[in-house]
């Protein structure tokens, strides 16, 4: 058995991938968690489940939170009562079966059916399943004789499963066709994308060793991607990126394991590359946990120089420092310091200081759907501010004629460029490179800038 300690929500059956399903949404859902922590802690206690299982868990879970606008619209057409009124577990029972009833073709109608009865009865709600059996039911018939009707929405942000404030303002932003595209590849199913650690093991040694493991690596064509915006990168400074198949928990992969690896996104790795680093650099990652970007750089830098990955707490320091541990970069270490205060031993020291700071998050919606549902409009500014306060702190940290790689994993314009001019024009820096990548079906969306400290 498995409980939430904060909450009364327990799988009562570790067996059930459809019960550990349940358990996930209604801690992200109902008590508001986010969605990839909760399902990564999960998955590693649930012993019961084959890596077949945690897939499906995976799939349903994130399904379910990607398309949860479009699966509520449809659910209010079945019910007589507001979809808030009901049971938490029969809310999210329904959820979770609507998504496998519309999206998911590989299990029968009738199966979903079952097993959101027995997953009713399981939690003792024995007198709702014949309500939980007839709604799904009503659904199966109306998707047999109508799918078209069953899937109109009377607007389109409906369609993509995205609040109505955030596709209006994605569409004020970029435009009507743009926005579309960007919803759309929220949408698509990503596959496990890695960085080859290049400079501990070849390109040629960690396939060899991926394929040992029974995986299937398939290479990311970085150079393609960044020309298309306009940035042409030298061979030494582009990251190998892979997308691997056949693979249900990373962890357990001897090339992980032997830090040959690291996973990373396609438009993560771009900030880093662009900053082109080489030689005796003193680099320091601000913002850092779990220390992807740290890794890159010294992974770049090829054991000369130094990076300091530094963050706020002891639990996102014990992140970087057990990623430190499974790579064995000799040139990395790791500091606890919040961004916000300064560290004097550090003023004008840096020769590239890495500053990928807490964000909207909007470009990473396709890895962590539960993005939607928790980012308010007012968060934007929020946000702007605290970014603004942090780049006033550490833009002191950047020797005369040094880079400050600002970045983030969102889209919106007072997080991006704003921000980019408002340090050209208050911190003495001048903008040498800015690309803005947006998602697509196998990357998330991100914005890199190279900022050079003008001598003042």
């Amino acid at each position: 058995m498995i409980k939430n300690k904060k909450h009364d929500y327990i799988i009562k059956d570790t067996s059930s991938s459809r019960d550990v399903v349940l358990f996930i949404l209604l801690n992200t859902l109902e008590k508001h968690e986010m969605s990839h922590v909760v399902l990564r802690e999960t998955l590693s206690k649930a012993d019961n489940l084959s890596d077949e299982d945690r897939a499906l868990v995976t799939r349903i879970v994130n399904g379910t939170l990607d398309r949860l606008i479009t699966i509520d619209s449809i659910l209010v057409k079945f019910l007589t009562k507001p979809l808030k009124m009901l049971k938490p577990q029969i809310r999210e029972i329904l959820r979770m079966s609507v998504y496998q009833i519309l999206y998911m073709d590989r299990i029968p109608d009738r199966a979903v059916c079952n097993e959101a009865v027995n997953l009713t009865k399981l939690h003792g709600i024995n007198g709702l399943s014949g309500f939980v059996n007839g709604v799904l039911r009503n659904i199966c018939r109306e998707k047999d004789s109508d799918l078209e009707k069953l899937m109109t929405f009377s607007e389109e942000h409906i369609r993509y499963s995205m609040p109505k404030w955030l596709y209006k303002r994605l569409e004020h932003e970029f435009g009507t066709k743009k926005t579309q595209e960007i919803c759309q590849a929220f949408l698509h199913e990503r596959k496990l994308t890695v960085r080859f650690n290049t400079s501990i093991k070849s390109e040629e040694e960690i396939l060899k060793r991926l394929s040992e493991d029974g995986v299937k690596a398939v290479k990311f064509d970085m150079q393609k991607m960044l020309l298309s915006y306009g940035i042409s990168l030298e061979e030494r400074w582009l990251p190998v990126i892979y997308e691997l198949e056949n693979v249900y928990g990373i962890t357990q992969l001897n090339a992980f394991e032997e830090g040959f690896i690291q996973p990373q996104d396609p438009a993560a790795a771009v900030p880093c590359a662009l900053a082109r680093p080489e030689g005796e650099l003193k680099v320091i990652d601000v913002c850092a946990a779990p220390g992807g970007k740290s890794i890159q750089i010294a992974d770049l830098l090829r054991g000369k120089g130094t990076v300091e990955a530094r963050d706020i707490s002891d639990y996102k320091i014990a992140m970087i420092d057990e990623n430190i541990k499974r790579c064995g970069l000799l040139n990395l270490s790791s500091k606890k310091l919040d961004a916000l205060i300064e560290d004097e031993e550090s003023l004008y020291r840096a020769d590239i200081v890495i500053a990928d700071l807490p964000c909207s998050g909007l470009g990473i919606i396709g890895r962590k759907p539960d993005i939607k549902q928790n980012i308010e409009p007012y968060s934007i500014e929020e946000l702007q501010l605290l970014q603004r306060d942090i780049l006033r702190v550490v833009s002191r940290y950047v020797k005369p004629h040094g880079k400050l790689i600002y970045s983030t994993c969102t889209l919106t314009g007072e997080e991006d460029e704003q921000n980019v001019a408002w340090a050209e024009e208050n911190l003495g820096f001048k903008t040498k490179e800015m690309v803005k990548i947006f998602p697509g079906v196998q990357n998330d969306g991100f914005f890199a800038a190279v900022l050079e400290k003008t001598y003042r």
